[in-house]
């Protein structure tokens, strides 16, 4: 998808909710913002912190619907899935989908075509959750710091002693790993 290079003149600065009864088929509705983590509902198990997202967006009348277009760029801070530390995750994302009536869902079915339809009855359209749903959909699977990461721990709870504790069930498993490194 080509980037979006709004003029600053056609752009509405800072902000946040779009009313899509405003916008008309002759001209397109541009936004430039900026979008707070205090307003996004981010997992907090997946995702520790965030910076603010930077958004670029255009909203166009369709026939039925709207086309919505746009960038966003930031970073969210993740854990790694092999190491367990902190690492920073940087999104920069071009995004493009419809937005149709809930009436335009055809037999009740959503098809494979329609992946990229969003179907709502909304008539405002809430750029943080915009914002929220591209990070969602942008996450890795599994996080890993780095490509170099090889390290896993693994640990149990016990709730009598209140800490970590290695799981001596892998201590069979670390010993052969041992074994393989010397020979």
């Amino acid at each position: 998808m080509d980037r979006i290079f709004l003029n600053p003149i056609q752009v509405k600065e800072m902000k946040r909710k779009v009313n899509l009864n405003e916008i008309t088929a002759k001209e397109p509705l541009k936004v430039k913002t900026e979008i707070q983590p205090s307003v996004m509902n981010l997992p907090k198990e997946e995702i520790s912190r965030s910076s603010p997202f930077k958004v670029e967006i255009e909203i166009q009348k369709k026939p039925a619907g709207y086309q919505v277009k746009g960038h966003i760029s930031g970073e969210v801070e993740l854990t790694c899935s092999r190491c367990l530390k902190k690492f920073k995750h940087h999104v920069d994302q071009d995004f493009d989908y419809k937005i149709l009536p809930t009436s335009e869902i055809a037999g009740g079915e959503i098809k494979g075509s329609d992946l990229d339809i969003k179907f709502s009855d909304e008539t405002v359209l809430d750029l943080a959750e915009v914002v929220e749903e591209q990070i969602l959909l942008n996450l890795p699977v599994k996080p890993v710091c780095s490509d170099e990461c090889k390290e896993v721990h693994y640990t149990e709870w016990t709730e009598e002693s209140g800490s970590k504790e290695v799981d001596k069930r892998w201590e069979k498993l670390k010993e052969f790993k041992n074994k393989l490194k010397k020979e």
